[in-house]
C-alpha cells in the first residue's frame, strides 16, 4: 500500500508539473541559454578565406545527463514530505536521472568577395539548421523501489541564421581581424508552454570580433573572439531574455601541410536581467544569471589539397551554473569549388 501511495504521488507530481507548463501561456521557460554555444566552431572558420564561394557542413551529436543549479551543484533529486498523507512515510528522497541526446546539422553557404570595403573583404553566409532530440527522465524512490519514467522526442527545422555583414582585414600574414554581424530568426517551431519546441521563439542579433595572430608563416594561429548577443521578445509573451557575452580563445597548429591540431576554450555569461511582465521566475531562486565554460580539442585534415577539409572535435562543458551540462562530438567538412575565387 505504501508503494502504491508513493507511486501515485510521484506520478501526479510529474503530471502536474507538465500540465501546468502546457496550460499557462505565461510559462515561458526560465532557462534561456542564448543562441551561441562556445567551443563548437573550428578555430580558423572565421579567418579570411580568400575570395570565393564555400560549402560547409557541420554535424553535432549532443549528450547531456545532468542539470546544474545556481551554485554549480548537480541536481540529482529532491525531497517531499509525505507525512500528512501517511505519517510512517515521513520525508522521502526522490532520485532524479535524466538523459538528453540530439543531432544537429548545419549546412552553410559562405561567400567571400574579391572586392574590398574600407580595405576589408566582404563576407556573408546562409545557415539553416535541422535537428532532432530525445529525452528520458526517471524519478525513483529508493525507499520503496518505485520508479516513474517519462520520455519523448522532437525534430525538424530549427532557427535559421544568416550573416548579412562580415568584414575581414589582414596585415602581412601576421594578423587577421574580422567583424561579423549574425541574425538568428525564430523559424523553428515554438509555442509557449509546449514540450516539443525546436526554436527559441525570439530574434537574436549577434556581434563577433574574431582575431588571429600568426606565427611560422601562418602554421601557428593564436585566436581570441568576443561575442555579444542581444535578444528580442519571446513570441506571444512579454519576456525579453537577457543579453549574453562570450569569449573563445585557443591555438591552431599545422603539424604538416595537410594535418591541423587545435585546442579551444570558451566562456558564456548572461550579463543582463530577463525583462517583461511574464518573467514569472523573477522572485524565485531560478532568477540568476547562468554561466558555462567549454573546452574542446580537434583535428583537421586536407584529403584533397586546397579543395576539401574534414575536421573532427570533442567538446565538453565545465563550470556550469543554472543550465544543462553537455558534451558534443562534431564532424565538419569544407568544400571549395573554386567558384568566384581569385586563385588558390
Amino acid at each position: 500500500m505504501k508503494k502504491l501511495i508513493l507511486f501515485t504521488i510521484i506520478y501526479f507530481l510529474s503530471f502536474s508539473l507538465i500540465k501546468a507548463q502546457n496550460e499557462s501561456a505565461q510559462h515561458v521557460s526560465a532557462y534561456q541559454a542564448g543562441s551561441y554555444q562556445t567551443g563548437l566552431m573550428n578555430i580558423r572558420d572565421l579567418a579570411d578565406p580568400g575570395a570565393g564561394i564555400f560549402f560547409v557542413d557541420y554535424n553535432y551529436w549532443n549528450n547531456s545527463n545532468s542539470f546544474y543549479d545556481r551554485f554549480g551543484n548537480k541536481v540529482s533529486g529532491f525531497e517531499i514530505d509525505l507525512s500528512p498523507i501517511d505519517p510512517s512515510l515521513g520525508t522521502t528522497t526522490l532520485d532524479l536521472s535524466q538523459q538528453i541526446s540530439g543531432y544537429i546539422n548545419v549546412p552553410v553557404l559562405f561567400y567571400a568577395s574579391k572586392f574590398k570595403i574600407l580595405g576589408a573583404r566582404y563576407m556573408a553566409s546562409l545557415n539553416p539548421v535541422f535537428l532532432s532530440s530525445n529525452y528520458k527522465m526517471n524519478i525513483h524512490a529508493s525507499r520503496t523501489d518505485t520508479t516513474v519514467i517519462s520520455s519523448g522526442n522532437t525534430g525538424g527545422m530549427g532557427d535559421f541564421s544568416f550573416i548579412p555583414l562580415g568584414l575581414a582585414w589582414g596585415i602581412k600574414n601576421k594578423l587577421d581581424f574580422s567583424f561579423f554581424y549574425t541574425v538568428y530568426a525564430p523559424t523553428g517551431r515554438y509555442e509557449t508552454g509546449a514540450s516539443d519546441n525546436i526554436g527559441k521563439g525570439y530574434w537574436t542579433h549577434q556581434f563577433q570580433l574574431p582575431t588571429y595572430f600568426y606565427f611560422l608563416e601562418k602554421a601557428t594561429a593564436l585566436f581570441v573572439m568576443p561575442t555579444f548577443e542581444a535578444n528580442g521578445e519571446v513570441k506571444d509573451s512579454d519576456v525579453r531574455p537577457g543579453s549574453r557575452f562570450s569569449v573563445d580563445y585557443g591555438i591552431s597548429q599545422y603539424v604538416t601541410s595537410w594535418l591541423e591540431l587545435e585546442v579551444l576554450n570558451g566562456h558564456n555569461w548572461q550579463i543582463s536581467d530577463d525583462k517583461g511582465n511574464d518573467v514569472w521566475w523573477q522572485d524565485t531562486p531560478l532568477y540568476v544569471k547562468d554561466h558555462t565554460s567549454t573546452f574542446s580539442f580537434g583535428v583537421g585534415v586536407w584529403p584533397w589539397e586546397g579543395r576539401l577539409n574534414v575536421r573532427a572535435k570533442y567538446v565538453m562543458d565545465y563550470g556550469t551554473k543554472q543550465r544543462y551540462k553537455s558534451n558534443f562530438l562534431s564532424l565538419s567538412a569544407i568544400f571549395i569549388p573554386n567558384i568566384l575565387s581569385a586563385g588558390k
